[in-house]
């Protein structure tokens, strides 16, 4: 390959070397070996002998490309002359292009007691394996197991195939296992105590749930943020979502060992879909969320390519065999490279978004590699193995929710928002109005209108930018005296609007805007001109009887009322004022004393 073409064999395997040192604390998951010393040719282990809370791995006689059409009896009975030849490594490694792979080994009990155990072999795509015992009467005994099959025999429900074992005190057993699949072969077989298994299941189904239900949320989390966004790069990552979801929901076994132990139905081909579906939806969401097709049309048609071939590995199994290979080979091999790479250029040249994609992707295109590494054995096999890509996809979700979830909440912000002043728009306004209809009185309980005086003259005598200018210093002064005490919005040219908080007293809202008032005498600077405007302000109070349409109403009539007699003070609504066919106008002296003068001429309110 021309991986060991740069890099000599010895670095390889130094590096290696670091590497599994280095990783050790993830292979803690693998439980401690229990080895025996009888490692001879289909050497027996005692497992009386076996510590109540372990496992091992059996020394196990392996061949390869065995005919599909043989009977289990005649490869048991000439297993001598099949070419059996002990295993070398700890986790196996095959390819299923020809024949079945067998393997067997021997347990015997010397202990008074029946010993049991479990078999497991850890990897979910193994479609069909069984296991036969070979008792003493030369009876053999079948167990069915896989993702394609159901459970029989003494196999049990898991997301690998395993099986129950039994050996009575005093006896041996001697073991053949059988294994079909369309898929790698990769051999993790271990004989577990019971409360080894139950235990490390019990960890791998934790795991695996934490992952698939990440996934699930963040696909979830994807579609409700479909419904708001006009985007359809959105509706694209959905699907993403909700592929990668079922990948790792198949992939780990978990579902197949719920609902699949009594079906007869291939599981693994669902994996691979899903998988292709991740590839094709990963590529067509990268495609519209950075507008490939205008901001890098070659790029464009490479990952139209890619996405295409996803599609077509998805189908694979109506397709012939040559094509489904290309495709496969082209969708998770080359065709996340090339993603990653393309989108490594796009983020170089600024393209907007394509930095985020490519952090989102870099793990899945890491795990992946690394899997791939692992068939030409230059990788080393670990327990976390199993849960890289998965987790690469739970972390591309992850990211990539965060990304557009952020995207989704600054769309909807300016389009809330008043991009001059920063404050809430009119389109806000409606919509909190809307709301206030359904829940009267839960949020607000004043409305405070305010219009500029003399602001047009600003406009025609300095400009626009003055009058702008102007408008924001409006804002900064509304913050300062309104902020936290209220929401408060641009709802026209130079007409605000305070919508005050119910738990603040009116004698509070009416003191700041007094404040407010005084404030706004004090002139801008905008270059070489000193500029002033003043305001008007209506104010009206929630009351259960006009509601809070009324407030608003009422707070715009006040207003009017302002501006009708000279523009440049308050005018104050209450209702029960209004009960007694009255309304007070109110003008603020500009003096220290407002406070007081406002509580001297309201303190007889309450009781009325």
């Amino acid at each position: 390959m021309m991986f060991t073409d740069i890099f000599p064999k010895v670095w390889i395997r130094r590096f290696l070397a670091a590497f599994m040192i280095a990783s050790a604390p993830l292979g803690a998951m693998a439980d401690a070996n229990f080895a025996p010393d009888n490692r001879a040719r289909i050497g027996r282990v005692d497992i009386a002998q076996m510590p109540n809370d372990t496992s091992f791995t059996p020394p196990l006689e392996i061949a390869e490309q065995i005919n599909p059409d043989s009977a289990p009896e005649d490869v048991i009975a000439s297993a001598d002359t099949l070419g059996f030849a002990p295993v070398t490594k700890s986790v196996p490694q095959y390819s299923s292009k020809q024949g079945d792979i067998w393997f067997r080994f021997a347990l015997t009990n010397s202990g008074a007691d029946v010993r049991s155990a479990k078999l497991a072999m850890r990897f979910a795509y193994l479609e069909r394996a069984d296991l036969f015992e070979v008792r003493p009467d030369g009876q053999i005994r079948q167990s069915t197991a896989g993702s394609a099959i159901p459970v029989a025999g003494d196999a049990v429900a898991a997301a690998y195939p395993a099986f129950q074992i039994h050996v009575p005190p005093g006896e041996s057993r001697e073991y053949f296992g059988r294994i079909r699949s369309g898929t790698m072969l990769l051999l993790p077989i271990r004989v577990h105590s019971e409360a080894n298994f139950t235990r490390q299941t019990t960890f791998e189904t934790l795991v695996w749930s934490l992952i698939t239900g990440a996934a699930l949320a963040f696909a979830i989390y994807a579609a409700s943020m479909s419904f708001t966004a006009a985007n359809g790069a959105f509706r694209i990552y959905v699907c993403f979502a909700i592929s990668a979801a079922l990948y790792i929901l198949f992939s780990s076994g978990l579902l197949t060992g719920l609902i699949g132990m009594h079906m007869n139905f291939n599981f693994t081909r669902i994996v691979f879909f899903a998988q292709a579906m991740v590839i094709a939806f990963g590529a067509m969401f990268i495609m519209a969320f950075l507008d490939m097709e205008k901001q890098a049309p070659r790029l464009f048609r490479v990952f139209y390519v890619i996405a295409m071939a996803g599609v077509l590995t998805g189908v694979g199994f109506l397709l012939p065999a040559q094509i489904t290979k290309i495709t496969f080979f082209i969708a998770t091999g080359i065709g996340p490279l090339v993603a990653v790479a393309g989108l490594a250029i796009m983020a170089s040249t600024g393209i907007a978004g394509a930095r985020s994609v490519l952090i989102a992707w870099l793990p899945s295109l890491l795990a992946t590699v690394w899997i791939y590494l692992r068939l030409f054995d230059l990788t080393p096999y670990l327990p976390i193995n199993h849960f890289l890509l998965p987790l690469a996809f739970a972390f591309t979700l992850a990211y990539l929710s965060a990304v557009l979830g952020g995207k989704v909440r600054q769309t909807e912000f300016w389009a809330n928002t008043d991009p001059m002043t920063g404050l809430g728009n009119r389109r806000l306004l409606d919509h909190l109005c809307d709301l206030e209809s359904r829940q009267p009185g839960e949020r607000y309980g004043a409305a405070v209108a305010i219009d500029l005086d003399k602001f047009k003259p600003v406009n025609d005598t300095f400009g626009h930018a003055a009058g702008d200018a102007m408008l924001v210093s409006v804002a900064e002064k509304l913050r300062t005296h309104f902020g936290g005490r209220g929401d408060i919005f641009r709802v026209g040219g130079d007409e605000f609007l305070v919508l005050g908080y119910h738990w603040q007293s009116r004698m509070d809202i009416i003191s700041h805007a007094n404040a407010f008032l005084q404030a706004m005498q004090a002139p801008l600077r905008h270059e070489n001109a000193y500029l002033t405007v003043g305001a008007s302000i209506g104010i009206a109070f929630y009351d259960h009887r006009s509601g809070f349409a009324g407030m608003l109403r009422q707070s715009d009539a006040e207003l009017y009322r302002v501006k009708s007699s000279g523009s440049g003070g308050i005018r104050i609504s209450d209702q029960r004022k209004h009960d007694r066919r009255s309304t007070e106008p109110v003008l603020f002296a500009d003096n220290d004393q407002a406070d007081e003068h406002i509580a001297r001429m309201f303190g007889n309110a309450r009781a009325r």
